[in-house]
């Protein structure tokens, strides 16, 4: 028996270091006694079982999230998942190293941005006893509907890789979706900003991530079970794209008991986002552009793609469009690597004591015409924006809780002050994080997740 699979999570306050040869091993599980239908909703990619422990280890000493914290931080870190995993062991009656989890990898299908059907990949997770190779299912306690954060390389994907989100849910039947352009269908335009067809997409995953559970599994869920849709960054935008998509449809939230939202820095009004970075003038997020603009128009063709890349782009980015392009649709690098490709290429000012080292100004990024509020470009791209505000056109009616941090200049935190100031208290409740950068405070908006299990 791997002798780090006895650890307790608090060894890593003092040895951080040595848990650097910790690794998450998969197991295929021997006890699987789920029932098959001639024609699911789903078809499996992968089915494997894994120490919970363990991958936590793996994760605290060579994770690219974990890559960003200080090492004081890590040691924070640390200690919350110890007091997780203990609680999370004491409520379902398991002894220290026998929590584990299922992950299972599928295709399901829905619809793309061109209105036409299509495949598309999730990842659903569970918990369960795991000794040894002899696994036993644990029935969850809720539904967890988990939107990811901006990626831009595959590896990151929740079907191909191992997001942080998935384990901070307690007891819970975790569905994630990677989005179109991810892992199936990372051969096609990421349809970034698309809120509405983020929230289809994702109760689609939601209805085919049951189906197989509910299929492969030995337990059932707990009487008494709820669904949660959470999601940081762009997840946060998404989480509540797929709440407004679960509250103007009763049947629909209903019949998944839905019963809230809990978003952390999310572009919630796309349009306001945008304006606060032209407004500011320069970022260090330069990839959000290209991002933005491409699956817009690739999502509204008879709006936005009326206009050629050209019109779209400064004339730096223009001249360096392939090289930008080719990395971005390879899907094989990290936004931070993306950023940092950008900068070496667009910013054309040096020692300029307004731009940090790791900033570059919009108009840099982006042409005179679509800076120009007059312009007819401008117009189109502000009206594919505001077709996915989220402040607008609804009505909540289950509680919609925000966490923000004031300092965020990715995702300002005017966007949850506008999703409180459209529906009010009653149902808005704002969480007021700490003063830090967007990629922190994500990271310690799961710690808050995690602290609620």
């Amino acid at each position: 028996m791997n002798v780090m699979k006895d650890l307790k999570l608090r060894i890593i306050v003092s040895v951080l270091a040595i848990a650097a040869a910790a690794a998450c091993h998969p197991d295929d599980s021997d006890d699987m006694n789920g029932s098959f239908v001639e024609d699911p909703a789903y078809t499996v990619i992968s089915d494997q079982t894994y120490d919970f422990e363990e991958f936590l280890l793996d994760f605290l000493t060579d994770s690219p999230l974990a890559s960003s914290l200080t090492d004081v931080q890590k040691i924070l870190v640390a200690g919350l998942l110890d007091g997780y995993v203990t609680g999370l062991e004491n409520e379902l009656g398991i002894s220290g190293g026998e929590l584990g989890f299922r992950r299972v990898t599928y295709l399901y299908e829905s619809t793309d941005q061109y209105g036409k059907k299509q495949d598309l990949s999730a990842m659903a997770l569970w918990l369960g006893k795991l000794n040894g190779r002899r696994w036993k299912e644990i029935s969850p306690k809720n539904i967890c509907l988990m939107e990811h954060y901006t990626i831009t390389s595959d590896a990151e994907c929740p079907s191909e890789g191992f997001p942080f989100e998935s384990f901070i849910n307690g007891n819970s039947l975790v569905i994630m979706p990677d989005y179109i352009g991810y892992g199936a269908t990372s051969d096609m335009i990421h349809p970034y900003m698309n809120h509405e067809l983020c929230a289809v997409n994702s109760v689609d995953a939601l209805e085919a991530g049951f189906e197989l559970f509910d299929e492969l599994s030995a337990a059932d869920m707990k009487t008494g079970w709820q669904t949660i849709v959470a999601g940081a960054s762009q997840g946060g935008g998404n989480a509540l794209a797929v709440h407004k998509y679960m509250d103007t449809r009763p049947d629909l939230s209903a019949k998944w008991n839905f019963s809230h939202s809990y978003c952390a820095a999310g572009p919630y009004s796309p349009s306001l986002t945008v304006r606060k970075y032209i407004e500011a003038g320069k970022t260090d997020h330069p990839i959000l552009f290209p991002l933005t603009l491409k699956g817009l128009r690739d999502s509204y063709p008879e709006i936005l793609g009326r206009f050629p890349e050209e019109r779209m782009f400064s004339q730096a980015y223009i001249a360096s469009k392939d090289i930008i392009d080719a990395a971005l649709e390879s899907r094989q690098y990290t936004t931070a690597e993306l950023n940092d490709l950008c900068i070496e290429h667009l910013k054309t000012t040096s020692g300029d004591t307004d731009l940090a080292s790791d900033e570059i100004y919009v108009e840099d990024i982006v042409s005179d015409e679509l800076l120009d509020s007059g312009s007819d470009l401008y117009a189109s791209l502000f009206e594919c924006l505001e077709m996915n505000d989220l402040t607008e056109g609804w009505t909540p009616i289950h509680p919609i809780k925000l966490y923000y941090s004031e300092v965020d200049t990715v995702v300002p935190a005017d966007n949850a002050f506008a999703v409180r100031d459209a529906f009010g208290t009653g149902k808005v409740t704002l969480v007021k994080g700490l003063p830090l950068e967007h990629s922190l405070s994500c990271v310690f908006w799961m710690l808050d997740v995690l602290d609620l299990y």
